[in-house]
């Protein structure tokens, strides 16, 4: 299993409507609005790695309102 957050800018006044783009994507488990440089944060889980970067290169990154998107991808090993 793989996880990211995702921060995400988007165009002024369209942070509702990306929410509700972001809720259809399945591998989108949370989704909050924020205040501050970015708009929102979205968890996202996959299968594997390869599999939550194509969510969000192929489906988050090519929504239209969507202007950038920092992915923090975490990491889990055991120690």
């Amino acid at each position: 299993m793989s996880e990211a957050f995702l921060l995400i800018t988007c165009e002024i006044g369209k942070e509702d409507g990306v929410m509700k783009q972001l809720a259809s994507v399945e591998d989108v488990k949370e989704i909050k609005k924020t205040v501050g440089v970015y708009d929102i944060i979205a968890k996202v889980e996959s299968d594997s790695e390869k599999d939550l970067r194509k969510v969000v290169s192929s489906k988050i990154r090519n929504m239209d309102p969507v202007r950038s998107v920092l992915v923090l991808e975490s990491i889990n090993r055991r120690l």
